[in-house]
């Protein structure tokens, strides 16, 4: 049913296209209308193929590597459909305004020909501005990391930690990047260059398969924190994309996948806890939960009793959880946890920045926790939008993040 509809769709902004086109440019469309039908019938067949191939095989290959090229075919079908479904409205549009103005022509045009043309041709120069800001955001967009600074003020935060510098990581989905994973040198370079004193990553480190962390493990096992790297696994990180042989075959997945992390320098906190301390007196305690999402198809592994069970004296407490959704479910306003970090939405990969703030479809497709910092009386959620890509191969507007949050129990005159 997903299938046909898709294809439905296809056809139908194809169909409109063509008649736009036409109309838009009579000259030209007249002209070429043979060639213009061929080029569209091809464009057409072939995203029906991308699609129909994808509908059958995505649960079905075990290869990352076909995965990442399916992806990029994906974003071939994004840069040109987009633009078309922009288009589709601009003429809708168009067609609007030549009905009011056919029904006024007798007495006042209020809507001339020539006005009615320029809407179409305004949508067709926008269409084109689509194909040139997705074919940016799969070439250059998705490797412009970004250094987002966060300081967070907190009254009970125990003095040794005054001013700890902690950087988060998030959702690297490996397998997204075959063949350019050296694009994440840049990365930890830029998170060294922090002097952190904690690095966390907080899930989906592959799309599916242990096999794409491999080629990250001699890159990520460069980040150095004082007081180490600690992870959690993310939604995609169970393989729960594919269907597996058997059980077994899957389990061995999950367990390779957790030894890549891991030799990678990580930590992994399956649900549990660590106590970081300072000076021998102040501690901090760093929990960890298994994936929760709110999506039924998500795996619902996280265990917040049992992750908090050894450190509930410790007074000040900081979460990992992928999904920024077990937040108001779980934490605010129902524990001490004063910080939560999370990741998993990725801004949608698409957005739009003015001035300090950020807008993007994640706002209303997601849930309201979808990026940068949210705070519910003494409790904070940071939600990052992560370093990778999944399904559309690129970013527009949403830059692949690091975030730097440092904590303040008081700031004085000389500190920055």
């Amino acid at each position: 049913m997903t299938f046909l509809i898709i294809a439905v769709l296809i056809i139908l902004l194809d169909v409109i296209a063509v008649w736009g086109l036409k109309r838009t440019f009579p000259s030209f469309g007249n002209l070429h209308q043979k060639g213009i039908r061929k080029a569209f019938i091809i464009q057409a067949a072939v995203s029906l193929v991308i699609v129909l191939g994808g509908y059958f095989l995505q649960r079905q290959v075990h290869d990352y590597r076909l995965f990442a090229c399916y992806y990029y075919l994906f974003g071939l079908m994004a840069a040109l459909y987009i633009p078309k479904s922009v288009y589709a409205l601009f003429l809708l549009v168009d067609r609007i305004l030549s009905s009011m103005s056919r029904r006024r022509r007798q007495r006042l045009d209020i809507f001339p020909r020539e006005s009615r043309r320029m809407v179409a041709k305004c949508g067709f120069w926008a269409g084109a501005v689509f194909v040139f800001l997705i074919l940016w955001g799969i070439l250059f967009g998705r490797f412009g990391f970004d250094v987002d600074r966060v300081e967070i003020t907190v009254d009970d935060l125990p003095p040794a930690f005054n001013g700890y510098k902690i950087v988060q990581i998030s959702d690297i989905h490996a397998g997204s990047f075959a063949g350019f994973t050296n694009r994440f040198r840049k990365a930890v370079d830029l998170v060294n260059r922090q002097e952190p004193d904690l690095i966390v990553f907080t899930g989906d480190m592959v799309n599916n398969f242990a096999g794409e962390a491999a080629p990250l493990i001699p890159i990520f096992s460069q980040l150095e924190a004082r007081d180490g790297k600690y992870a959690v696994l993310g939604n995609h990180d169970y393989g729960g994309y594919s269907n597996w042989d058997s059980p077994a075959d899957s389990a061995m997945n999950h367990a390779d996948l957790e030894c890549a992390i891991e030799r990678m320098g990580f930590v992994l906190l399956n649900n549990r806890s660590v106590v970081i301390s300072r000076y021998n007196h102040d501690r901090m305690a760093l929990i960890g939960i298994e994936n929760w999402g709110m999506a039924e198809r998500h795996p619902r592994r996280g265990d917040l009793g049992k992750a908090m069970k050894s450190v509930q004296d410790v007074p000040f407490k900081a979460l990992l959880s992928h999904d920024p959704s077990f937040w108001p479910e779980y934490v605010k306003g129902k524990t001490d946890i004063v910080l939560t970090l999370s990741g998993h939405t990725h801004g949608m990969q698409m957005g739009v920045k003015w001035g300090k703030k950020r807008y993007s479809p994640a706002s209303w497709m997601h849930h309201r926790y979808w990026a940068g910092l949210y705070r519910a009386g003494k409790q904070y959620l940071y939600v990052n939008r992560g370093l990778g890509v999944i399904g559309y191969p690129g970013r527009i507007g949403m830059s692949p993040e690091i975030t730097v949050i440092t904590l303040w129990k008081e700031k004085s005159l000389e500190q920055p």
